[in-house]
């Protein structure tokens, strides 16, 4: 087992591992995780060095408005608690803050997370630098469920990827954010709360939904998901998968509730887009549960 090097205990005062100037000796990148309230105080924080897991135990409850805070790494692995799985997070910047959800009761509902993460008083964020034989492994390179409930914005605006977004969310509820589409959790027999988030547009002729991979990829498999909660729902029985080099590849949906699978030529690629979304029946709602991308990082 890898050893952890930072063991930090908010509200206690506690800290133990290498001091930061020695880091860089150690061998890796330095690497910090905090944790900083509304105000921007630090509550919590901790270091180490990349190579090894970085771990940050936060001992009190999470505030409306705090956030975690990671930086060093462009290429990481993250575990933002304890019930949450572990991300493969590629950086825009030199670091990346994540909003934390506190439930259905706050202003930006944390329901598309699972009940028991973010909850509680006892929390666990862990933090590893990618390996280089993980961003050669035939995967999913969409998947990320760290990427963050808010306003869907311009990738620019976003620090971690990949990061989806859309035109289009009904009654803009986190259920149906962009981002449900890309969490890894295939429970499709219901619409709302987590396990049943889900991309969840209105219901018009204009959608779109996209993810950008933040990095240059080679993918050769598209898998969908639908919503299948029949009869509330619908399906879009046909739509185009753009890509960044130009390229499309018409595809044909059918109203099936497992992944539906489409292969095409290998190409490589920085972000995904499925557009000319058509209803199979208009008057009802037609939803993605998930989209999965399939292939390796380009060498």
């Amino acid at each position: 087992m890898e050893r952890i090097l930072i063991l930090a205990f908010a509200g206690l005062g506690v800290s133990f591992g290498l001091a930061p100037a020695l880091w860089a000796r150690a061998g890796g990148a330095a690497v910090e995780i905090a944790v900083l309230d509304a105000h921007g105080v630090r509550v919590a924080e901790a270091g180490g060095v990349g190579n090894r897991p970085v771990l940050l135990a936060v001992e009190r409850e999470f505030q409306p408005g705090d956030h975690i805070v990671v930086s060093g790494l462009r290429r990481l692995a993250v575990q933002l608690d304890r019930g949450m799985p572990e991300c493969e997070l590629h950086l825009a910047g030199e670091s990346f803050s994540f909003a934390v959800p506190l439930g259905r009761a706050e202003p930006e509902a944390g329901s598309p997370y699972p009940p028991n993460a973010f909850g509680g008083k006892s929390h666990r964020i862990v933090v590893r630098e990618l390996r280089a034989n993980e961003l050669k492994q035939e995967r999913d390179v969409a998947r990320n469920a760290c990427d963050e409930l808010g306003v869907d914005g311009a990738p620019e605006q976003v620090r971690a990827l990949p990061h989806a977004s859309t035109n289009s969310v009904a009654r803009d509820l986190p259920d149906f954010r962009a981002r449900n589409a890309i969490d890894g959790v295939t429970e499709n027999g219901h619409h709302g709360v987590w396990p049943y988030q889900s991309w969840g547009p209105e219901r018009r002729d204009d959608l779109w939904w996209k993810v950008e991979l933040g990095r240059k990829v080679e993918v050769d498999k598209v898998r969908l998901m639908i919503r299948a909660d029949f009869p509330h729902d619908s399906y879009w029985k046909s739509a185009v998968v753009e890509f960044s080099d130009g390229s499309e590849v018409p595809i044909k949906i059918g109203p099936s509730a497992g992944f539906q699978e489409f292969r095409f030529a290998r190409r490589r690629v920085t972000w995904m887009r499925i557009t000319h979304l058509v209803a199979a029946d208009p008057a009802k709602w037609c939803s993605f549960i998930e989209v999965e991308a399939w292939g390796r990082d380009a060498r």
